[in-house]
This record gives structure tokens, C-alpha cells and sequence, in this order.
């Protein structure tokens, strides 16, 4: 009896390991490919890849030492409590007064909820802290005056999705007459459901479009005046994407949307060669695409 129960034990513990490493062509196969997408979409609510590893494990195999959780995940033994302690401060994994403690992951749902409310929070503190700042930093008199000497031209590296799409929502909340935007359809289908799209229809600004490579204007923005969207159907690259704000200045993808979007990149300049070479190839490419029915 004592056997059969230490065989069970095992045959769990090997179940546990199996499905987090499951090899493709095995029935555990599937339910691996679910937990990485689980993962994913953790990391966007602030948990480290291990921290979202161990809270699944938790969830899903239910309360367990921490000394159960660096065996079964094969991760590091310090590395294993520090997390725990994390993610109880989070409070999203709750110990039990026992010897030896087990943890307990709270259900889903909660655990978002508290991920949220806490971003909320943090979102709360920074904005007031960001009128606090200003009004300290007004304070502080400017002993620099820019001058035609003092001027220089400027150019700015970003990395990552949302810092991108941040900076081409301040060029469009700072433009005064024209946005042009050259773009694959994976390049727009980002733009749209990050609500530039909607930022400069709302807006006053004439702006242009051209897809490319595309062969019908895309589904999603159809609705928009076909007379501002371009296409280029035989182009055959869709790395070409960049915006450019009033003639002064440019943003240019070197890893766009066909990138995941932490391996964005791009770099904004207010150069004015720089900002009229791409003012040219807009213009030059939307003589040369065609014109949407």
C-alpha cells in the first residue's frame, strides 16, 4: 500500500513537470501551448515570466511548499521564496499557518481584479505626483535662452510597442496641419486598436495614408474617407512603416509590426533633410499607388 501510494505520488509529480516541458506529438502537448499563452498574457499585467509560472502551478495543482514548487518547475530554491513572498505581498497567493507552509493561489479572476486595482492605483499616485512635479519644477527659473546658435537638431531611439505608439500620439496631438503615414496593414490594424486612427479623424488635420503591400482597403477601416487611403499592392516588403508631422518631424520603424511587440524600434527626428527625404517618398509613393473605390 505504502508503494502504490509513493507510485502515485510520483506519477503526479511527473504529470506536474510534464505538462510545463510536454514535448510536441504528446497528449500533454496542448495544455503546455495553453499554459505559455496564459503566460503571455500575465506578463502584460506585471508578473515576471517565473512569477506567472508559479502562480499556474499554483492554481492549477493547488496549495504546495515551496519546496514542492522549485522541484516541480525546476527553478532555483531562492529564486522560489522570493517569489512566493512576492506574490503574497501582491496579493495574489495567500499562506497557509502550517509546517511546512503551503501556498494557495487566489482564483483567476481576483488575481486580475487585484492586478488591475493596483496598476490603477499606481496610475493615481504618478498623475498626481506629475502636478506636484510641475509646479516644482516651474518654480525653478530657466537661465537658458535657445538661439539660432544654441539649436541643434534632435533624434530619439524607442523601443517596445506602446512607447512607440505613445510618442506618434503626441506628434499628432502636437501637429498643427498635416500627418502622413506609410504602413503595412499589420503597421495600421496596430495603429487602429491603439485609437490613432480615431485620434486623427476626430482631429482637424489632414492626413494621408498609404498601405503597402495591400490589395483592398483593410475591413477594420473601412469606414473611413476612402479618399485619404492609398495602396500599393506590389510591394513586396512589409517592413516599410513611418509617420511624418508638418514637414518637421518623422518616425521610423526598423523593426515594425511584423516584429512581436516588445522588439519594436524606432527612431523619431526633427532633422530637416531627414524629415523632407521621407516627405518625398510619401509623396512620390502616393502618385505611384493607387487610389481606393
Amino acid at each position: 500500500m505504502i508503494l502504490f501510494i509513493k507510485k502515485a505520488v510520483k506519477d503526479e509529480e511527473r504529470l506536474q513537470i510534464n505538462v510545463f516541458d510536454a514535448e510536441p506529438g504528446v497528449a500533454l502537448y496542448e495544455h503546455r501551448i495553453n499554459l505559455q499563452k496564459i503566460t503571455e498574457q500575465l506578463l502584460k499585467f506585471g508578473l515576471t515570466p517565473n512569477q506567472a509560472k508559479i502562480y499556474i502551478y499554483l492554481g492549477k495543482y493547488g496549495p504546495k511548499s515551496a519546496p514542492d514548487v522549485f522541484k516541480a518547475l525546476q527553478l532555483p530554491r531562492t529564486e522560489t521564496y522570493f517569489i512566493l513572498n512576492v506574490l503574497e505581498s501582491r496579493g495574489i497567493v495567500t499562506a497557509e499557518c502550517s509546517s511546512p507552509t503551503k501556498y494557495f493561489a487566489l482564483p483567476l479572476d481576483q488575481t486580475l481584479s487585484t492586478l488591475v486595482n493596483t496598476e490603477k492605483e499606481k496610475l493615481d499616485t504618478l498623475t498626481q505626483q506629475k502636478k506636484d512635479l510641475i509646479k516644482l519644477w516651474d518654480k525653478v527659473p530657466s537661465y537658458v535662452v535657445e538661439t539660432n546658435e544654441t539649436k541643434s537638431e534632435k533624434m530619439q531611439t524607442i523601443q517596445g510597442g506602446e512607447p512607440i505608439l505613445i510618442k506618434i500620439k503626441d506628434m499628432i496631438k502636437s501637429a498643427k496641419e498635416e500627418v502622413l503615414i506609410f504602413c503595412s496593414e499589420k503597421d495600421l490594424s496596430r495603429f487602429y486598436h491603439a485609437d490613432i486612427i480615431d485620434m486623427l479623424t476626430d482631429s482637424l488635420l489632414d492626413f494621408r495614408i498609404i498601405v503597402s503591400p495591400a490589395q483592398r482597403i483593410p475591413a477594420f477601416v473601412k469606414g473611413i474617407n476612402e479618399k485619404i487611403i492609398r495602396l500599393m499592392p506590389n510591394n513586396n516588403s512589409e517592413n516599410q512603416c513611418f509617420v511624418v508631422k508638418d514637414h518637421h518631424e518623422v518616425l521610423i520603424f526598423l523593426r515594425n509590426a511584423t516584429h512581436p511587440s516588445h522588439n519594436l524600434f524606432a527612431v523619431w527626428a526633427d532633422s530637416k533633410s531627414f524629415v523632407d527625404s521621407m516627405g518625398t517618398l510619401f509623396e512620390y509613393s502616393w502618385e505611384n499607388a493607387e487610389v481606393c473605390h
